[in-house]
C-alpha cells in the first residue's frame, strides 16, 4: 500500500497557502468579486461535512467565511489586513487546492487541506476567530434587543387604546392578543382578539437555536414599556396548549 506524507514543513504550508495571496486581496477588494466566491463556498461547505477530516472543522471553517463576509461588508474591522488574506487564501486553497499530496483516495486528499487550515489556525488566527465569534454575539444580542422593542412598539399599535389581558403563541407561529377595553376590568372578562405572524424569517438571522427560543423572546418583548397591560394580567406568553384551560376566563366578542 502506498504510503502518503501526512506531515509537511512550514515552508510548504506557508507556499500553498501564499499562492493565492494576490487572488485573495482582489476578493477583498471587490464585494461582488467576495459574493460570487461566498456563493461557490456555500455550495463546497455541505460538501465538506461529509467529509470526516473536513467535517470536524467546519465551525472554524464556517467562522471564516463570515468574518470575511463580516470584514468585506465593512462590518467588522478589528483584525489585521494580513490575517483577513490569510484566511481568504485558505478557502481559495480549499475551494480549489493545489494539493501538496496525491489525491488518490478522498480522505487522505484532503489532509493537506487541514494542514492549511490548522497552520493558519496555529499561526493565531484561532485567536481572531474566538474575537469575532465574542463581536459577534454581542452584536446579535444588541440587534435582537432593538428587535424586540420595534415589534413591541408594533404590537402596542395593534392594542391602540386598549389593554392586553393575555397573548398566546399557536402552533402556526401566530400570536393571539387578547385585548379589553378596561383596564380594571376582572375575570371572566370580556375581550377582542387580535392576531399577528411571528417574524419568523427576521428572527432566523439572530440564530434563535443558540439565543432564545421564541417564546422567550415574546416574553421580552411584552414587558417593554409601550405595552399596556389589564391590572392583574400575568405578563407571559403563553403556548396554545397551555392556554387551553384559561380561554374560559375570556369572553370573545364577535364569536
Amino acid at each position: 500500500m502506498k504510503k502518503y506524507k501526512t506531515n509537511f514543513s512550514k515552508e510548504e504550508l506557508h507556499e500553498a497557502l501564499y499562492a493565492n495571496a494576490n487572488d485573495a486581496i482582489a476578493i477583498i477588494e471587490d464585494e461582488n468579486k467576495w459574493m460570487k466566491f461566498k456563493e461557490k463556498f456555500e455550495i463546497f461547505i455541505k460538501k465538506a461535512k461529509k467529509i470526516p477530516v473536513l467535517g470536524r472543522m467546519i465551525d472554524d471553517i464556517v467562522c471564516m467565511v463570515s468574518l470575511v463576509d463580516s470584514y468585506v461588508k465593512k462590518e467588522y474591522k478589528d483584525i489585521p489586513v494580513a490575517t483577513i488574506i490569510s484566511i481568504v487564501a485558505a478557502l481559495i486553497y480549499l475551494l480549489s487546492p493545489i494539493d501538496i499530496i496525491p489525491d488518490m483516495i478522498p480522505i487522505i486528499g484532503y489532509l493537506d487541506d487541514v494542514a492549511v487550515l490548522l497552520f493558519i489556525l496555529n499561526f493565531g488566527v484561532d485567536k481572531d476567530l474566538e474575537k469575532y465569534r465574542l463581536w459577534q454575539k454581542s452584536n446579535r444580542k444588541l440587534a435582537l434587543d432593538n428587535f424586540e422593542r420595534i415589534l413591541a412598539e408594533e404590537l402596542s399599535e395593534i392594542i391602540n387604546d386598549g389593554y392586553l389581558a393575555a397573548i398566546v403563541l399557536c402552533d402556526d407561529n401566530i400570536i393571539k392578543m387578547l385585548i379589553v377595553g378596561d383596564q380594571n376590568a376582572e375575570i371572566p372578562v370580556d375581550c377582542i382578539i387580535k392576531e399577528v405572524n411571528v417574524p419568523v424569517r427576521a428572527l432566523a438571522e439572530y440564530d434563535m437555536e443558540e439565543e432564545k427560543s421564541i417564546i422567550a423572546v415574546i416574553d421580552e418583548t411584552i414587558i417593554q414599556e409601550s405595552i399596556r397591560w389589564m391590572n392583574g394580567a400575568e405578563k407571559k406568553a403563553y403556548i396554545e396548549p397551555e392556554f387551553e384551560e384559561k380561554w374560559n376566563d375570556y369572553v370573545i366578542q364577535g364569536e
